[in-house]
């Protein structure tokens, strides 16, 4: 008999702070669990500025990015666990950001999830320099 190997995976949800500012914040920790994926741990993480320019290429995403991650702000990271995990979550941020909006914005707000394998690795090595606090859940 053939078995699949699943293609489990970690990846990682971070909230902006809009998220907190509107109340969006345990909406979106609610979707993910209805998603079936498997939140593992939960960070609390304080972004530099200089973090911020690591993470986004562009000067727009970066200026945006700077009013939504500002250091005065303890973000909640979410690590994920899960088949496809990665691909699963960049198209859940999709679909929790129309639920919020209301209509198709893919440029950003609320939540940051990496869309591929490799930006998931080196998000996660400048954010993880940031950690204030770590919960198991």
């Amino acid at each position: 008999m053939d078995q699949q190997v699943e293609n489990i995976q970690k990846t990682f949800c971070l909230l902006k702070s809009e998220a907190y500012i509107t109340g969006k914040n345990v909406f979106i920790e609610q979707r993910i669990k209805e998603s079936g994926l498997v939140i593992s741990e939960r960070w609390k993480v304080r972004l530099t500025f200089s973090d911020i320019f690591r993470l986004y290429d562009g000067w727009i995403p970066r200026i945006a990015s700077t009013m939504r991650f500002p250091p005065l702000f303890k973000l909640d990271m979410y690590i994920l666990e899960g088949a496809n995990a990665i691909n699963r979550m960049y198209s859940l941020k999709h679909k929790i950001r129309y639920e919020i909006w209301g209509w198709e914005y893919r440029k950003g707000g609320f939540l940051h999830a990496p869309d591929t394998l490799e930006e998931a690795r080196r998000h996660k090595l400048i954010i993880e320099n940031r950690i204030i606090e770590v919960f198991i859940v």
